[in-house]
This record gives C-alpha cells, sequence and structure tokens, in this order.
C-alpha cells in the first residue's frame, strides 16, 4: 500500500509525544492487516485527540474509484424501505468507494479511553468474516467497539487528506495561544479558552480568530 500524498505531507510535519513513529506504526498494522486478510485494500488510522487521519490505500484501489466515479445511493423510494442488515449492506456498496466491498473500524483503548482507531477496507464483501477475533488479539483493539461496514465510503481517506490543513490551523492556533498567555498575563488553557470564546462570539472559526490574534499582538 501506499500512502496518500496528504498523509505523507503530514507526518513529515507531524510532532507529538503520544506517538513517536506514526508511519511505523501504520506499516506494522498494514503487515497484520494484510496478513490475516488478503482482501484488504486499504487502511486508516485516526489519532483521537490529535484529530488527525492518516491512510494507506492500494494504488489500484485507488484508480477505480476514479474511473467509476462515487456512486449512487439508491433512489428515495428504496432508501425509505425497511431494511435488515444484509440490504443495508448491499445498498451503501452501490455507493461505495471504488474497490472496497467491506470495513472494519476497531477502537484501541488505553487506560480506559479509546486513543486511536483503525480503520480496515477490503475489496470483497465477507473478508472479515470469522477474522475479527484474529486481528483484535494482533492489533490491540477492543473488540466490543468493532464496527463492521460503516464506512463503504471511505469517509476517512477525505479526512486523511485534510490533516495537512489541520495542522497548519493548530500550529496557527498553538502560536496565537502563546501571544495571548504572555500579552495578558493568563495560562495557556485560559488563552485558549479566551480564543474559543472570541470566535464564538465573533461568528468565525478559531482557526480566523488566531489568525486575528497574532495579526493584534504579533
Amino acid at each position: 500500500m501506499e500512502l496518500l500524498p496528504q498523509s505523507r505531507e503530514a507526518l513529515d510535519e507531524y510532532v507529538t509525544p503520544t506517538v513517536d513513529d506514526v508511519e511505523g506504526l501504520l506499516r506494522v498494522i498494514e503487515g497484520w492487516a494484510v496478513r490475516a486478510v488478503p482482501d484488504c485494500v486499504a487502511l486508516s488510522v485516526t489519532l483521537l485527540d490529535e484529530d488527525l487521519t492518516f491512510t494507506l490505500v492500494e494504488p489500484s484501489s485507488r484508480e477505480q474509484h476514479e474511473q467509476r466515479g462515487s456512486g449512487r445511493a439508491g433512489d428515495p423510494g428504496r432508501r425509505a424501505e425497511a431494511l435488515d442488515e444484509d440490504r443495508w449492506a448491499e445498498m451503501a456498496r452501490e455507493g461505495a468507494f471504488g474497490g472496497i466491498a467491506s470495513t472494519v473500524s476497531l477502537p484501541v483503548v488505553e487506560e480506559g479511553r479509546a486513543v486511536l482507531t483503525i480503520d480496515l477496507y477490503a475489496s470483497t464483501a465477507h473478508a472479515f468474516h470469522d477474522r475479527l477475533d484474529g486481528l483484535v488479539e494482533a492489533l490491540g483493539a477492543w473488540q466490543a467497539g468493532a464496527v463492521t461496514n460503516a464506512d463503504l465510503g471511505f469517509e476517512t481517506r477525505r479526512r486523511a487528506e485534510a490533516a495537512p490543513q489541520r495542522l497548519r490551523e493548530q500550529r496557527l492556533q498553538d502560536v496565537a495561544v502563546g501571544l495571548v498567555a504572555a500579552r495578558v498575563g493568563l495560562t495557556t488553557d485560559d488563552a485558549l479558552l479566551r480564543l474559543r470564546e472570541a470566535a464564538e462570539c465573533a461568528g468565525i472559526s478559531e482557526a480566523q480568530a488566531a489568525h486575528a490574534a497574532q495579526v493584534l499582538l504579533g
């Protein structure tokens, strides 16, 4: 699998004390996943504290999506039907990302709280059947929180594509918080709260408020 270009860009800029080597983590998960599920064509890891997603995908899966387009989710009459789980999955696949026919989302819990989510994507409908136990054990995931076929549209890919922008906004916010804290004599936590309150009162995003703070205080 290959890193999305945006994931490569984000990884090159990403610094955190919680996960030393995100790309290494992705590659370890990839190794486990493709051994357990040969039809696995993509995977994403979301760091929940940072709200950042990083994605690996088989080039052939991306090409299929580009050739096929985004697909159709079905007409309103069909969506209004009472659906059992199998029927729902069948309809969801009609609008799925090219090359993806089944998915599983596995949370990883440490000290009683979820710290990251692993999403795996396969090219066949029953790729994860009878394999969840092995995946949970190998990946250290929380089995009770596993969800299947909830992301056939590959939404984690879209979040991964947005990761570089999120990192830029976070750096902007960090600088603004430091400026506010130093200028007003607040802790960084209180300065962040002040920035958020200012954004809400002005009806603008936190990133816009951070930029305004830099202009005014920088």
